[in-house]
Parts: C-alpha cells; sequence; structure tokens
C-alpha cells in the first residue's frame, strides 16, 4: 500500500509541472500574439482582402494604390510589370483600389469578379488598355464588359458575381487606407512601408533593387 504523505508529494510534483507547462504555453501565447499584432514595415497596407500578384512571401512588397480609371495608372503599369518580370520571386504586388473617378466602382466589381476565376491580372490589363474607350473625360464611355467578354472569363457568372455587395465593403475599406496613407493622386506606390515620393520607372525599380538587397544581407 501506498504511503499517503508520499502520494500527496507525487501529487504535488504533478501538478507543479502541469501549472509550469501552461505558463509557458500562456508566455508562449502572449509572445505570439503581441508580434502578430506588430506589423511589419511591408506589411502596411497589406490586408487579407486585397489582390497580390507574385509569392505571397516574397522578401519586398509593392503596394500600389491604383484607380482603374487613372490615365497616368494605365501609364505606370507595363513598368510595374516589366519590374515583376526581371524580379519573379522576389516581389509581390499587392493592389488597393482607389475610387476617385465615376467609372471606377464598375472596373473594381470587374476586377473583383475575375479574381474569382483567377482571372484577376488578365483583366485587369484589358481594362488598362481599353481605359480611354470606357473611361474617356467628360464624356460618356463605353461598356467597359465589352472588353473583357473575349478574355477566358465566363461573363454571366463574372456579372453575377459584380453585384456581390462585400465588394462595396473592399472598396470602403480601401478608401479608409487611402486616407491613412495619405494617398492624394494614383497611383501611388509604397515599397516595403516606404512612399515612392517621384512617380517614375526609375526610382520606383531602384527603391525595390535597394529593398531587396536589404532584405538579403545578414542581420546584424
Amino acid at each position: 500500500m501506498t504511503h499517503p504523505q508520499k502520494l500527496t508529494a507525487s501529487w504535488l510534483i504533478i501538478m507543479a509541472a502541469i501549472v509550469g507547462l501552461y505558463l509557458i504555453k500562456d508566455t508562449q501565447s502572449t509572445s505570439s500574439s503581441e508580434h502578430t499584432q506588430t506589423p511589419k514595415p511591408h506589411e502596411i497596407w497589406v490586408p487579407n482582402h486585397a489582390p497580390i500578384i507574385g509569392p505571397f512571401n516574397a522578401p519586398v512588397t509593392l503596394v500600389e494604390f491604383i484607380d482603374p480609371a487613372c490615365e497616368a495608372c494605365r501609364a505606370m503599369y507595363p513598368y510595374v510589370k516589366a519590374i515583376m518580370k526581371k524580379h519573379p520571386n522576389d516581389v509581390r504586388l499587392v493592389i488597393r483600389y482607389v475610387n476617385f473617378h465615376t467609372q471606377s466602382e464598375e472596373a473594381i466589381r470587374i476586377l473583383e469578379a475575375a479574381r474569382k476565376q483567377n482571372q484577376f491580372e488578365t483583366v485587369l490589363e484589358v481594362l488598362l488598355a481599353f481605359q480611354p474607350a470606357w473611361a474617356p473625360h467628360h464624356k460618356e464611355g463605353v461598356d467597359p464588359w465589352l472588353f473583357v467578354e473575349k478574355t477566358a472569363l465566363n461573363i454571366e457568372q463574372a456579372k453575377q458575381d459584380a453585384l456581390d455587395p462585400n465588394i462595396a465593403n473592399i472598396i470602403t475599406l480601401d478608401m479608409a487606407d487611402v486616407e491613412a496613407a495619405g494617398v492624394k493622386k494614383t497611383p501611388s506606390f509604397f515599397v516595403n512601408g516606404k512612399p515612392l515620393t517621384l512617380m517614375h520607372p526609375d526610382p520606383l525599380l531602384e527603391m525595390i533593387e535597394t529593398a531587396l538587397k536589404e532584405a538579403k544581407e545578414p542581420s546584424s
């Protein structure tokens, strides 16, 4: 028969071990929670709902606040695409919508509908290519849907998806970050959280390559 004092001592040891494990787990959980609440520079303005082109875990994050109806956005996009092609494994492009023009919301709805069919990038390029026709200045444009009909997009399904009320919420969230980021014109770019101050492809590429170099350097 086990002695009562020995039994009590054994249980005390077991209980102390359990409490110790709980405290360690709780500390680790708290540390993890605190870490996730403090975004890294490249995580600024990168919400879960935003479209991403390129590797999700790329060391360099390029956030573009883009208005699909903006002429300057149309002009800069080929250079952005070239940068992505030059660094296919090192840069992720995060798209944030800006709703500055009358025709912008319809285009955003088309893009979000295309994203559900994994056709986002293709449809974005088509809309930008034909932007002068569907988003002309000071006059009524052509229906933008006409230009995406020849893509692989299932148009009937896309038109239904474009009516999703959640898209309005996405636009609202993005426009809140437009204000928070101090975006006054489009496109506006941020490289790992740092704003591009001169709107030109050369300084944008230079910022990206500098950020990439910094990311690959061993921390001291």
